[in-house]
């Protein structure tokens, strides 16, 4: 699929995400997941005996999941609820399934809707995890559910969400960019000694690049605020960061072919190509957005050239 098609891919699901609940979203999760992993079994209730506490698992590898979909899962009778059964299932499974096939793995999958668990069921999953300590126990969320969607063939895709419009959508305007500038742009946190992390690897491959102190500088001071930028992409899943990646070393490419080595202070100019091009528009609260940005994937070396001795670690 092509960036477009893909972007609209991810907002049809997040659509589907939103109003699926109850068995919506179970029949959701099973349909991509037997398409991820040709192990993975539905578990189809069966009168008054149930699923027996298993909405799905791979017995190669003793993994189980059970689904947990409320209206709104914020609610405080919902989190009681959600903590209850969260033991309930476990406990059931234990008892139906662990002799016939050893429980390795558990997960238990919420539709959160992106808005993260309650603390209370999150304490529960730890608590239980302490509990067994031969089991890992852990929740597995809608952008957990995204990031696998997002890896599947297209054809795949289209089976679950429906067609997808062939339409090229401006990437400035349209896309996991602009979304994470808006949150980059909106998030309150400051830059503070507290945030800040001396990573002598950053400043050689700022050296190695052959980068002006104002660039450094630059870098330096986004680089406060990636921490942040790292909780966005544990919320959104692995394929905005991937997405963005993509884009930003494309860019990086590009930058190659248009400003050569032979140009004056040519590290900078490609820098700022990266920069200009990268921002949806020249305000200057975009423009540190990106910043952050660029800093996060300067450190992880999917732009500039990354020193031979990184390389060899």
């Amino acid at each position: 699929m092509n960036t477009s098609e893909k972007y609209i891919a991810r907002i049809m699901f997040q659509i589907k995400v939103h109003t699926s609940d109850g068995q919506l979203y179970e029949n959701l999760f099973s349909k991509i997941m037997t398409k991820h992993n040709s192990n993975f079994r539905m578990i189809k209730p069966y009168g008054n005996i149930g699923d027996r506490k298993n909405d799905g698992f791979d017995k190669t590898k003793g993994v189980y999941y059970q689904v947990f979909a409320p209206e709104n899962v914020e609610k405080t009778k919902t989190i009681t609820d959600a903590v209850s059964k969260l033991r309930e299932d476990f406990k059931g499974l234990k008892k139906h399934w662990d002799a016939l096939c050893k429980i390795k793995e558990f997960y238990y999958v919420v539709n959160d809707k992106y808005k993260g668990l309650p603390p209370q069921v999150e304490q529960e999953i730890l608590l239980l995890s302490s509990e067994n300590s031969d089991v890992i126990c852990d929740s597995f969320c809608s952008h957990n559910l995204e990031s696998i969607f997002m890896e599947l063939s297209k054809t795949d895709i289209n089976d679950i969400i429906g067609f997808i419009p062939n339409e090229e959508i401006s990437f400035l305007d349209f896309d996991v960019l602009n979304q994470a500038v808006q949150y980059l742009m909106n998030s309150e946190v400051e830059a503070s000694s507290d945030t800040y992390v001396d990573d002598p690897d950053f400043e050689y491959k700022i050296v190695f690049n052959k980068l002006s102190p104002k660039v450094a500088n630059l870098l330096n001071v986004a680089s406060y605020q990636i921490g942040d930028l790292e909780t966005y992409f544990a919320a959104t899943g692995e394929y905005v960061k991937n997405e963005l990646k993509t884009r930003f070393s494309k860019l990086y490419d590009e930058s190659k072919e248009v400003i050569s080595d032979n140009e004056v202070n040519y590290p900078d100019q490609r820098f700022f190509y990266i920069l200009n091009n990268a921002s949806p528009n020249g305000k200057k609260a975009v423009k540190d957005a990106v910043l952050v940005l660029m800093s996060f994937y300067f450190e992880a070396c999917d732009i500039f050239e990354k020193p031979k001795k990184l390389t060899e670690v």
